[in-house]
């Protein structure tokens, strides 16, 4: 009778219907249409509109979303980045810059801003299958261990993403 679907707007709109087919009385779609599509691979699909979710869908004809305005995992001078970009400027912070502070060992710009751009100048190599660049790689490497002798975290608390499976190997 009730069905919830999280992270409703990376699903595909068939992928949706599926378990409202079975007499569905209430519908919750559970989203952010700010963040990732469904993945769609098929061109034609895509030409039939497959790579537009319900969520969005109903929205479009009236239906209206329900904003959950908080948010309580980066540092507020980070969030305001996605804040004025992606929701007008309506997206708080449920944490305070000294929650957040940023961790001793790396040597942030400004530590009232916890971001760090680094210009690697290193080449991007194409190993046939995935790619990877050793100078971004090694600079990862060297940020994560300045992290780890600063003392306020441990391996588990860091995250280096990558798209690259061949640049995650080198990194590891």
């Amino acid at each position: 009778e009730r069905v919830l679907v999280d992270e409703a707007t990376q699903a595909t709109e068939p992928a949706v219907l599926v378990p409202l087919t079975r007499g569905c009385r209430q519908l919750v779609l559970v989203g952010d249409h700010c963040q990732l599509p469904p993945t769609v691979l098929s061109p034609r699909a895509q030409e039939e509109g497959l790579g537009v979710p319900l969520f969005s869908r109903m929205v479009a004809c009236g239906v209206p979303p329900f904003m959950l305005d908080t948010q309580y995992r980066m540092h507020p001078a980070i969030a305001m980045f996605p804040s004025d970009l992606f929701y007008g400027g309506k997206l708080k912070n449920g944490v305070t810059a000294p929650e957040r502070r940023p961790l001793a060992g790396f040597p942030w710009p400004r530590e009232e801003f916890p971001v760090a751009f680094v210009p690697i100048n290193g080449i991007e190599v194409d190993d046939g299958v995935s790619k990877l660049n050793e100078a971004e790689a090694a600079a990862a490497y060297d940020a994560v261990e300045e992290l780890l002798n600063g003392g306020q975290c441990k391996v588990s608390d860091i995250a280096v993403v990558t798209p690259y499976a061949a640049q995650a190997r080198l990194i590891r």
